[in-house]
């Protein structure tokens, strides 16, 4: 597949979501104010622009068009679907439409998403704290053993690894800095909604949906210039396709046995369906307007994929980041590479550095 997937890291992490994005929001806005730079006891990768590399300008709006036939085969990949036939939806497919529309006019968040760990509160409020030390944030972050995985797993991995192996959660925290912390939580809180341990789909499906929101929440925010903003970008990326896990989940309970997804009607409805649900649950989940405007305006793409992009916002970032996602994680599997539009050939260079190095 060209770059090894990241996939699900640590235990399981449960969650609540009108619990979870209250301090979300909180989060957002304590880390709009500038954060003081991280002290520093090994040289650290950078995280998310290479100090040679500066944000490119967007570029024209026809040179950043939506690609229906990528957003193919990424779903034939997720489903296993190696050709969508021209044939009307099968019984299985009919139904799962059907859910998925009651979904759409009223998201049942509490039915899909898990719940929260105790510890959460507590850290997010030391987040907001600018005179908590490295100390104090490792000595929460051991309570909770899921954390405490992830903190060393992102701590050692190709984007935050410097010279030597981290062993240390003090020295962990310090490597990663104050952005490497704020992308810990978000992914420590998103961790749980792509978790599936039972069904056929969704277990199969979800490490793969996780990877590419790992690299669009990457991309989307690299793209974008400003503390105030890169939040909502980076988890703009996180939460855009949460509609999928949602249909995923639907699909193992009406589907039976051996049958399996096919008909291209079935994938033209399924996609800006979707699409729409993601802002449904991003609204549910009371995410910050910028992240509920970019997610709606990537539905609208979907449902109209000869949509003319708007101008520069963090929509647009967020279609670029996730064609670059997707065609990261095709790359080697078989389907022809084809020429990159300008607009997203910086984009794609940067998620090849921070995920394939």
């Amino acid at each position: 597949m060209g770059c090894a997937p990241a996939g699900l890291a640590g235990p399981a992490i449960f969650l609540r979501p009108n619990a979870m994005w209250s301090p979300l929001q909180q989060l957002q806005k304590a880390w709009s104010r500038p954060a003081p730079e991280p002290r520093q006891t090994a040289p650290a990768r950078p995280v998310l622009k290479p100090a040679a590399t500066a944000v490119p300008a967007v570029v024209a709006p026809m040179e950043a068009a939506a690609d229906p036939d990528l957003d193919r085969r990424f779903v034939g990949e997720l489903l296993q679907v190696a050709h969508w036939e021209d044939t009307p939806p099968s019984g299985a497919e009919r139904d799962t439409l059907r859910r998925l529309a009651a979904l759409v006019v009223q998201p049942e968040t509490d039915a899909l998403v898990p719940r929260r760990p105790t510890a959460l509160p507590r850290l997010l409020g030391l987040m907001q704290d600018e005179n908590a030390s490295a100390r104090e944030l490792a000595a929460l972050v051991a309570q909770d053993p899921a954390l405490l995985g992830e903190v060393m797993r992102l701590a050692n991995s190709v984007q935050f690894r410097g010279q030597r192996r981290v062993e240390s959660l003090e020295q962990a925290l310090m490597m990663l800095g104050q952005w490497g912390l704020r992308q810990l939580v978000t992914r420590a809180l998103m961790t749980p909604v792509f978790s599936a341990r039972q069904g056929r789909f969704a277990p199969r499906a979800n490490p793969r949906l996780w990877d590419e929101a790992a690299r669009c929440a990457h991309g989307c925010a690299w793209l974008t210039d400003g503390d105030s903003t890169r939040f909502d970008a980076y988890l703009a990326g996180m939460v855009v396709d949460t509609g999928m896990i949602a249909a995923l989940r639907v699909m193992d309970q009406v589907f039976p046995p051996q049958a399996q997804a096919g008909s291209q009607q079935f994938l033209a409805t399924l996609l800006p369906m979707c699409a729409r649900l993601s802002v449904g649950i991003a609204r549910q989940w009371q995410l910050p307007a910028p992240v509920i405007e970019a997610i709606a305006a990537h539905a609208e793409r979907c449902a109209d994929p000869g949509r003319p992009p708007t101008a520069a916002t963090l929509a647009t970032h967020l279609d670029t980041a996730i064609r670059c996602a997707r065609r990261l994680l095709l790359k080697g599997s078989g389907s022809p590479e084809q020429a990159l539009p300008a607009g997203d050939m910086a984009c794609q260079q940067e998620l090849e550095r921070a995920f394939c190095a």
